[in-house]
């Protein structure tokens, strides 16, 4: 489960960008203005609506964990420190509907940044004090911009974080300054802009030296600064080889944070000025919301897209090469390959549904394909299926080469492990997709062997008893992600309830089409969806209080009634009893597997014969055919 954002007055997409690159899905996003609305839509995957946050009505925004807003264009923009100790009265209206919206959507967490200005304001505070009135913790703090990205820029925002999480008040991270400030050049485009660019008044200008500077307004002049500010009206300059201009919007929009191929719409050159003085930084964003993926919204998990990131990234150092990480103000790519002699740039993608997977693969091909001039190779890692017509467009159009589940499955066939990895994330079955072999494939035909699993030989060796209870649970994950990945998902392990009274070993989700007698029987007759796993290394037989304790796990409104509990040497007769009276009483499934059970099953999958889940199913006949009254 990837968790969901909807952000409103977007502006030209820095939250987006932000809550993206920090791994949450944004379902919807709100802008004022259609100029805004044609930049996000050319740059950004997702649904977008023009509407502005005092136009909408709670009842037009969707449910989701997240409710972010941008309030940097809600208040006056000042240029000076007089300004900023002037005592001004707000316009509480906005504040207003953050709260109505708050109330009526209730979502877990709100995110609000606005102006450094507004930081202990009583119209804030006023707001903030309501809302605690929901049940909701609120902090707030101050970013500066430089500190935490590194680029030289003087830039201050208030982020509102809260939360209605009672175990979760929300704390800013403790972030360490940047050593050192990114250099200028390292944002300054060399190629020769737009005459507007360089139409400045030198007679405005106080020169002290000859090095590579920003030039920014003080008063009545502009003087040399390591670092930039901005500035609604005088615009901040830089020189570069001894020429001075203005500073292009693409170079300020990199110093917020955005991509370098952002495609920006220059037409209104004041207009988008001003857009990108108010945006947010996108890495400061990013920073903040990243804190946010501690939360119980994902402490069961991690994100799909990390999982995906970290299954590949472990084949390709089995492969060998280098891993290499990429700038961090690139959001587009994830990381550069070097294998042999040639350097491949990976964007990794993995979308939670099939929805408009074909415009967002186009959109991203199209946003990558500007890259191109500086990197050798490119390709599109999707942990998704993709048509082959969609494969052809993308590579003859864009030039950019895609990887799908199928080439996976095909790459992976030679570390095992690595392939039941692959196979239990995934949340669909692939029993009937056939593997291939991907387009270009940049390693030496095949090095060596493929692995074998060693499973067996792993769960004999470990010896029964408290001291490698660990191990034996870790081993019998790693079996069940073998012989029953092509039916289960997500694996969440050593999970608590929510009140904390009982902590189960495994819980795992049925796959969506997961088409085997066992599993479409206990979906449609025993209403779950969600099968709980317990591991119990003992040296004797379990009794019926591990039934009893396994029984309060299952609940029925939790999709959640079937486990399965593994052992040394099974069930003893009294469990057994207690196991066909909770089915009789309560309608709830617990079956026992042993190590002979295990060793059997990991037997059945090598041959191939007929589907694993088959032999649970056998044991699940067994026990409604001689069920008693």
């Amino acid at each position: 489960m990837i968790n969901t954002v909807v952000v409103i007055e977007e502006g030209i997409g820095a939250f987006s960008l932000g809550f993206a690159a920090a791994g949450f899905q944004v379902t919807d996003a709100f802008v004022k203005d259609k100029r805004a609305l044609d930049i996000y839509k050319n740059n950004i995957d997702g649904r977008i609506y023009e509407a502005t946050l005092m136009e909408l009505s709670p009842k037009e925004i969707t449910d989701a964990d997240i409710i972010a807003i941008d309030m940097m264009q809600m208040f006056p923009f000042r240029n000076s420190r007089r300004d900023l100790h002037q005592s001004t009265q707000f316009n509480k209206e906005p504040l207003k509907k953050v709260a109505e919206i708050i109330q009526q959507k209730n979502p877990l967490i709100f995110f609000l940044a606005m102006q450094k200005k507004m930081y202990k304001d009583s119209a804030l505070l006023d707001i903030l004090n309501e809302i605690s009135h929901m049940g909701y913790h609120s902090n707030f703090k101050v970013l500066n911009s430089m500190e935490i990205t590194g680029a030289p820029v003087t830039e201050e925002q208030l982020y509102v974080i809260g939360s209605r999480m009672s175990d979760y008040p929300y704390e800013f991270p403790i972030h360490m300054d940047k050593e050192e400030t990114i250099p200028i050049r390292k944002f300054i485009s060399s190629v020769e802009e737009d005459g507007w660019y360089y139409r400045i008044n030198r007679d405005e200008i106080v020169e002290s030296s000859k090095e590579d500077r920003f030039l920014c307004w003080r008063k009545d002049k502009y003087i040399e600064c390591p670092y930039v500010g901005w500035n609604l009206i005088k615009k901040p300059l830089v020189r570069v080889n001894g020429i001075i201009r203005k500073l292009t919007h693409k170079e300020m929009a990199e110093l917020k944070g955005f991509p370098r191929n952002f495609d920006l719409n220059i037409s209104n050159k004041e207009w988008l000025y001003r857009m990108l003085v108010y945006a947010p930084n996108v890495l400061l964003v990013k920073y903040v919301a990243e804190n946010l993926a501690q939360t119980p919204l994902r402490k069961l998990q991690i994100s799909n897209d990390q999982k995906f990131s970290q299954i590949f990234k472990s084949y390709l150092q089995q492969k060998g090469g280098e891993i290499k990480r990429i700038a961090e103000y690139d959001i587009e790519l994830d990381f550069a390959y070097a294998y042999r002699d040639l350097t491949v740039y990976f964007a990794l993608k993995f979308y939670s549904s099939d929805f408009s997977v074909k415009q967002n693969l186009y959109k991203a091909c199209k946003r990558l394909s500007k890259r191109r001039e500086n990197t050798d190779c490119i390709v599109l890692a999707v942990a998704n299926i993709v048509p082959t017509e969609v494969k052809e467009v993308c590579k003859l159009k864009y030039e950019i080469d895609i990887w799908d589940v199928k080439n996976f499955l095909w790459l992976f066939e030679e570390f095992i492990k690595i392939k039941n990895e692959f196979v239990a994330f995934l949340n669909y079955s692939t029993e009937i997709i056939e593997p291939e072999k991907p387009e270009p494939y940049i390693f030496d035909e095949i090095e060596k062997e493929p692995e074998e699993g060693g499973l067996k030989e792993k769960l004999l060796q470990i010896k029964s008893g408290s001291e490698q209870w660990h191990q034996y649970e870790k081993v019998c994950i790693e079996i069940l992600k073998y012989i029953l990945g092509d039916y289960l998902t997500l694996w969440y392990e050593q999970e608590n309830t929510v009140n904390g009274m009982y902590r189960f070993d495994l819980c795992c989700k049925i796959k969506d089409g997961a088409n085997q007698d066992f599993f479409n029987t206990i979906q449609q007759y025993f209403n779950t969806k969600y099968v709980v796993f317990e591991f119990k290394n003992y040296s004797e037989k379990i009794t019926q209080k591990e039934i009893y304790t396994t029984e309060k796990y299952l609940y029925e409104k939790a999709l959640r009634r079937v486990a399965i509990i593994i052992s040394r040497k099974g069930a003893d007769e009294n469990a057994l009893a207690a196991i066909r009276g909770s089915l009789r009483e309560t309608g709830k499934l617990i079956l026992c597997l042993s190590d002979k059970d295990i060793l059997e099953l990991i037997d059945i999958k090598q041959r191939n014969e007929q589907p694993t889940g088959a032999f649970l199913g056998a044991m699940l006949d067994d026990l409604l055919i001689h069920l008693e009254k």
